[in-house]
């Protein structure tokens, strides 16, 4: 079945680290077994790791999870810039591969914190930017 949007989340470690570090710290992260969680793809600065296919879903939005495909951006803490270059990075794989497996994908980027399971978890994800959803649509013309 085809998914409804891509889920945009955030690290948020919580670390004094720069973008890099949170980047390489979630990777590492990831492959020591995320503590059951999973998701698409991890954007850092102009690159991004990708943890299980586009058309593969992890657990990262509670009863969303199966819906959507996900995104985690490298953002220690609230209130850290996603910067373009993670902007770019994730324009790279919506449209060569989340759209390549899903041509008929639904042009729809949502917060966690906009879904209902994110709102009863007080989520804030990439909010504190809150122009990426904005930068994403215009970078990829949605």
């Amino acid at each position: 079945m085809t998914p409804r949007g891509i889920i945009l989340h955030a690290t948020r470690s919580g670390r004094d680290w720069s973008e890099e570090e949170e980047f390489n710290g979630t990777c590492t992260f990831v492959a020591n077994g995320a503590a059951g969680l999973g998701w698409n793809c991890t954007v850092g600065p102009g690159r991004l790791t990708v943890h299980s296919p586009a058309d593969a879903w992890g657990w990262n939005a509670r009863e969303h999870s199966p819906r959507y495909l996900a995104l985690e951006f490298a953002q220690a803490r609230p209130g850290d810039a996603i910067s373009a270059r993670q902007v770019r990075a994730a324009a790279w794989w919506i449209e060569h591969e989340a759209l390549r497996e899903w041509p008929l994908l639904p042009h729809r980027l949502v917060e966690h914190r906009e879904l209902p399971a994110g709102v009863r978890d007080g989520k804030s994800d990439v909010g504190a930017d809150q122009q990426i959803v904005e930068r994403l649509r215009t970078r990829l013309g949605w």
